[in-house]
């Protein structure tokens, strides 16, 4: 069968154009370091892709919860643990207080008492990025003066983060309870209260506040344990986050990623084969033109 000039030159650049897009085509692999970059390169592949990259994007936000969460308790415990310096402080005050003293003696040591009560009312209303640590959901003042009264101002809602897929954690404490409220013995009255009985000269109204202020410590202890547990909790969610990512890592980089060696191999390849189709098409179409023309 005869095959027409014009055949012989449309399978000629359907043959061209073939190769140049293989070439191409290893070009952009070895340029990019990718396999492919859209989907109309490899369907399967950028499925997978998408997927694992949604899953990496869910890993990550987990994680910066969990971020989140260690850095509200580690905010909240040294505020916790510098009440408890300041309790001790207050406490063998206390103990100065309980014996028998001048005037001046006495108004020195309810002076410091008061200087250590505001301080403790400052750490309790400590906060992190606009909110309360001992607040709950609230954004008022964990504790507040009100009418001569301290009063708890907060909530008792729980702040969770979800700092794996499964697992979400309560990332505060308490105020009402840690702080006595809940019990009716807010360490902040307690401190009032001693220093009314120092003022009065009341040695035995002082010595029993000692057990109170013990009291009050012991709810402050209870916080930190329970803070320190489930901080230990975010640490073990937080280093499976990091294992899980590099999983997910390798797996997207054995699907995107090419092979150096291999994609130098097959440019190579394809280099050369488009120089043979070039040769052919120009072996091939010379005589052709020259039989068109006799």
């Amino acid at each position: 069968m005869r095959i027409s000039t014009q055949t012989l030159v449309d399978q000629t650049l359907f043959r061209l154009q073939k190769r140049l897009g293989s070439f191409e085509k290893a070009q952009s692999r070895l340029a990019t370091g990718k396999n492919f970059t859209s989907s109309s390169e490899d369907v399967a592949g950028m499925n997978a892709s998408l997927a694992l990259r949604s899953e990496r994007r869910a890993v990550e936000q987990a994680q910066r919860n969990a971020e989140d969460g260690k850095t509200r308790i580690n905010l909240a415990d040294t505020k916790i643990q510098q009440m408890l310096t300041t309790l001790r402080r207050a406490r063998d005050l206390t103990i100065r207080g309980s014996s028998t003293l001048q005037p001046s003696e006495r108004d020195a040591i309810s002076q410091e008492l008061n200087s250590i009560r505001e301080e403790m009312v400052e750490l309790a209303n400590g906060g992190y990025l606009g909110q309360g640590l001992f607040s709950g959901h609230s954004a008022n003042s964990a504790v507040t003066d009100v009418a001569g009264t301290w009063t708890y101002t907060g909530d008792n809602g729980a702040l969770l983060r979800r700092v794996t897929d499964n697992e979400a954690v309560t990332v505060n404490v308490r105020g009402e309870e840690i702080f006595g409220f809940a019990d009716g013995e807010a360490v902040f009255d307690v401190i009032e209260q001693i220093i009314t009985d120092v003022n009065t000269g009341d040695p035995v109204a002082v010595s029993a506040g000692l057990d109170a202020l013990d009291r009050s410590a012991r709810r402050l202890e209870g916080g930190l344990a329970r803070l320190g547990a489930v901080g230990n909790r975010i640490e073990v969610a937080m280093g499976r986050n990091l294992q899980i990512d590099e999983t997910l890592q390798l797996q997207l980089s054995s699907i995107e990623d090419v092979d150096l060696a291999e994609a130098v191999m097959e440019i190579t390849t394809q280099e050369v084969a488009l120089q043979a189709t070039l040769g052919a098409i120009a072996r091939a179409v010379q005589p052709t033109l020259m039989n068109y023309l006799r």
